[in-house]
């Protein structure tokens, strides 16, 4: 298996993860296929690799590797050999690797110049590289922002270079610094997140772009002139503009002493009117991660509630990311505890503040948020009902846990304190449960066991199994049946016909 792929010299670099019987987790490491198709290993004795990349005069080659326990947005290094005449590594000439600092994407530019993200400032900002002092140098373009993302997926390149200058992603918005240190502000109304930049000699960029009502789209933007134009679409623009999309507005609350935000949709349909003075259910949303982050970006799963009837908030709880590094760090150690008070604070914040109804309070989550719907629920009544949906657990995760709850097995005290299993005489709320057959992360019998629990007690609740389904869910059968299914259990609940 090969991933971060990157040509030079004849060369191709890649990230390679190699199985064998040998071990329960894969091998990661840096290979070097040849124009005849031979794999070499070419650097290993780390848990993971990511941007190996060689300099464009040939001199250098790059990368970034991390261990377990940490992720990729925790301390990482990127590390600096020489490539040699006969195509071997010196030993590293440079390592940027700092206690409680990360550093990723390391990236050079067409004069052979390093540049990496880093957040020793609390947040994600790009910098040169000295190489000889084996130190950051410059902050290309010092903000109170992020440029940066947390690492789930390869080569998501949040800036890119060419000889002219540097484009940047910051929170969403895209800035082009120039070489003789003006900057310029890309306008760009339809559009929000940006991810995969890239720039060529002529000063045109291009990237994956979504927005409040664009979905993901290819587009392409003259740097100099300000023009976008779209390549592709992942759904036509037209179709969208005639549906009923709902525009999320951000909201900020207060929880715990810390200003939390959230992404609030209102439920929106040109066919139906509300009753006057009536307030709409709400579905709250977990985001994943929990390292992840709720955005306003066009998500149709948002749209078939609102569509609908039901608003919905998707919360940016503590350890979101997006907020700068002390935010995203807060959940270490408290995972189940602060995001869990979050999504309480957020409820109790949409009653008070009259935007939905005190009696049609429900909470979805996948992933993590599966989780984290569960510690919400055990902790609070104001929820009337949840559904409940898994996602990813792998070596990638392997030592995540430590982070987010503490060391196991020595604080397992901690790990059976925030267990939902572990406090079922508090589950009275209903639950619908959507779980796949061929989990092999949470076994279906925990869903099963739960469900029963509910059962024998009266609670309504419901069970959806999806055969030849893993640990979150592929197929468009299941995906479709889980949201079609979750609307359906939260109308029966609520009482809305």
């Amino acid at each position: 298996r090969f991933a971060d792929l990157f040509y030079s010299g004849g060369n191709l670099y890649v990230v390679e993860e190699v199985h064998s019987n040998e071990s329960h987790f894969p091998q990661n490491r840096i290979s070097r296929i040849s124009s005849s198709g031979d794999v070499e290993p070419f650097v290993s004795g780390a848990d993971f690799y990511a941007w190996p990349r060689v300099s464009p005069d040939g001199k250098y080659f790059s990368w970034m590797q991390w261990n377990l326990p940490f992720m990729p947005w925790d301390e990482t290094s990127i590390r600096v050999a020489q490539l040699l005449t006969d195509g071997t590594l010196s030993k590293p000439v440079m390592e940027l690797s700092s206690k409680d600092v990360n550093f990723h994407a390391p990236e050079w530019d067409p004069e052979s110049r390093l540049y990496v993200i880093s957040d020793q400032t609390n947040w994600w900002n790009v910098y040169s590289v000295d190489i000889a002092k084996g130190r950051l140098g410059e902050n290309v373009f010092s903000v109170n922002e992020e440029i940066g993302t947390p690492q789930w997926q390869f080569a998501d390149r949040q800036y890119a270079t060419n000889q002219h200058g540097i484009l940047m992603n910051v929170s969403g918005k895209l800035h082009f610094k120039w070489r003789n240190g003006n900057v310029d502000r890309l306008e760009t109304p339809l559009y929000t997140q940006f991810r995969c930049l890239a720039l060529n000699t002529r000063n045109i960029a291009y990237c994956v772009a979504s927005g409040p009502t664009r979905s993901s789209s290819l587009i392409r933007i003259d740097v100099e002139s300000g023009e976008v134009t779209v390549v592709r679409e992942s759904r036509d623009a037209a179709q969208i503009d005639s549906l009923d999309i709902s525009v999320p507005e951000l909201i900020e609350f207060s929880s715990g002493g810390y200003t939390v935000s959230g992404w609030f949709y209102p439920p929106f349909s040109r066919s139906f009117v509300a009753p006057q003075d009536a307030l709409p259910p709400v579905v709250l949303m977990a985001h994943g991660g929990p390292t992840a982050n709720a955005t306003n970006s066009l998500d149709m799963k948002m749209q078939y509630f609102t569509s609908r009837g039901f608003a919905v908030f998707d919360v940016n709880y503590r350890g979101s990311t997006g907020f700068g590094t002390k935010y995203r760090n807060l959940l270490r150690r408290q995972w189940g505890v602060m995001d869990r008070d979050d999504m309480i604070s957020a409820a109790k914040y949409l009653v008070s503040s009259r935007r939905v109804d005190e009696n049609g309070v429900c909470i979805m989550g996948s992933s993590a948020g599966g989780y984290l719907l569960l510690s919400t629920i055990l902790h609070s009544d104001i929820i009337k009902a949840a559904a409940s949906l898994y996602g990813d657990t792998h070596k990638f995760e392997y030592g995540y846990n430590e982070q987010l709850i503490g060391k196991y097995p020595e604080e397992a005290h901690i790990y059976e304190s925030r267990s939902p299993i572990r406090m079922v005489d508090r589950l009275h709320c209903p639950v619908a449960f959507f779980h796949g057959d061929e989990d092999a992360v949470v076994p279906l019998s925990q869903s099963i066991s739960l469900h029963n629990v509910l059962k024998a007690r009266g609670v309504p609740t419901m069970l959806l199994v999806f055969p030849d389904e893993g640990h979150g869910f592929r197929g468009t059968k299941a995906i479709k049946d889980s949201l079609v299914g979750s609307f359906y259990f939260f109308c029966r609940v609520l009482g809305i016909k």
